[in-house]
């Protein structure tokens, strides 16, 4: 689990320093010379931003002790409402796919459940895959 985590922590960091770097020389254009994507979308479901303030709660009721810094930022956006780019999207839709083996409905104490809630859930997921189809960006 802390690989699977540790990797989704550099995947974040990797794509956040493109991007500030893109920014600093003023290009419009991030690694890879791919576009930087500036849309966002916050139509995601309730239910989504119901199962961020639900991690969020289980998490504190154990000090904080689950998740990376990257899902307890992406579930206080979540928890929010706030807009998400369709970078971020596609890192909640790889995350949720593959953390989903961890995830135990009613274990509130787990780590893997409570970072996969952070993350949206299982209605994040749904909502990540249907999003990104209905934007091309993913094939299905």
């Amino acid at each position: 689990m802390s690989e699977l985590l540790a990797q989704t922590e550099e995947e974040e960091a990797e794509y956040m320093l493109g991007v500030v770097r893109g920014i600093i020389k003023g290009d419009k254009r991030v690694k890879g010379g791919k576009k930087l994507e500036m849309e966002s979308y916050s139509d995601y479901p309730d239910a989504v931003s119901n199962n961020a303030k639900k991690g969020i709660e289980l998490n504190e009721k154990i000090n904080n002790r689950c998740a990376t810094e990257v899902g307890k930022i992406r579930a206080q956006q979540l928890a929010q409402k706030k807009p998400i780019s369709v970078e971020t999207i596609k890192r909640m839709y790889s995350y949720l796919s593959r953390a989903e083996e961890y995830y135990v409905e009613g274990d509130n104490e787990a780590c893997g459940t409570i970072s996969y809630l952070l993350w949206g859930g299982l209605a994040g997921k749904r909502w990540a895959e249907s999003k990104l189809k209905e934007l091309g960006e993913l094939d299905g």
